[in-house]
């Protein structure tokens, strides 16, 4: 059963790990603590910062005991990090953001509300507003609103950590993050998740995602690795299309500027004509998506697509 507080709310964990970003985490920290749900315990993880964030978290938190900073003694990269949050954690709920990233006011009442509506539900994303610093503006990220463990084994259609609150009973050890891959660990847990149990959406943006100059916590240089590896472990499990599809997207992960989108118009051509269909289709709705500023219209058209096969 589940268990709530003396205000009648169930707790939700929130692990906010960080590494060497006082100057952002406290936006993201912030943003926790102005949740509309207020029952909240609140973990940030200092994944052995060189720059010490006690002071900002002390100065955010202002004394709140609903946050607990724990800090690690060596870095140890973000999924280790948010992997010793979820075994600290207690709550019913387990949410998850970014030091970079900052959530709506109403984003864990609206998805608490959406797992207790969907009791079956293991994990629960959302939209997102896509945040350029420097820039006025933000670009609305639709996400597609049915999502399954087949559609999620072609493509992340879930999101980030940022945009996620899992439901703990339903998944038990299987919310543990595999450490030993160097990217998309979020990807490889979102398709674990969801062999589980279902999955859900609610389809409005309760998170921002910032985009800014600095490395994210996830070093984009070892993204091909990450599909690799995702790759690796699933592909008994892909039919041939899916199998041709991922393997498209790791020669696409080649190369800087022209030479990039060199590799990206090859690997179009691929033994699979239902890969080499997807493919176009993707690229050609990603470039649409740019001009109609809908960044989630490729992920949206290929859950379609995906779906009636």
């Amino acid at each position: 059963m589940p268990a709530f507080t003396q205000r009648g709310q169930p707790l939700v964990s929130v692990v906010l790990p960080t590494h060497d970003r006082p100057d952002r985490v406290g936006a993201a920290l912030a943003s926790v603590l102005s949740q509309t749900h207020t029952e909240l315990e609140i973990l940030v993880i200092d994944d052995g910062s060189a720059i010490a964030v006690d002071d900002v978290i002390a100065k955010v938190a202002r004394g709140d005991p609903r946050v607990h900073l724990h800090r690690m003694p060596v870095s140890r990269g973000a999924a280790a990090a948010r992997n010793s949050g979820i075994r600290r954690a207690t709550g019913e709920f387990i949410g998850f953001i970014d030091d970079d990233d900052q959530w709506e006011r109403d984003k864990v009442t609206r998805q608490v509300q959406f797992l207790d509506d969907h009791p079956t539900v293991g994990i629960v994303s959302c939209d997102a507003l896509l945040v350029q610093e420097g820039h006025a503006g933000t670009v609305y990220l639709h996400r597609p609103e049915r999502c399954t463990a087949q559609l999620i084994l072609w493509i992340n259609c879930l999101g980030g950590f940022s945009s996620v609150i899992a439901r703990r009973a339903l998944l038990g050890d299987t919310l543990q993050l595999d450490e030993s891959f160097p990217s998309v660990e979020d990807w490889d847990l979102w398709l674990r998740c969801a062999l589980q149990a279902p999955v859900g959406v609610v389809p409005d943006p309760l998170v921002r995602h910032v985009s800014h100059g600095d490395p994210r916590l996830s070093n984009v240089d070892s993204n091909r690795q990450g599909l690799e590896a995702f790759f690796e472990k699933y592909r008994p499990t892909m039919s041939t299309a899916c199998q041709a599809f991922h393997q498209a997207h790791q020669d696409m992960e080649t190369g800087h500027g022209w030479k990039k989108r060199v590799h990206v118009a090859r690997a179009l051509a691929t033994q699979s004509p239902v890969a080499s269909g997807v493919l176009l289709i993707e690229q050609l709705t990603r470039q649409l998506g740019r001009v109609r500023r809908d960044p989630g219209l490729p992920e949206r058209t290929l859950a379609k697509i995906l779906d009636r096969r």
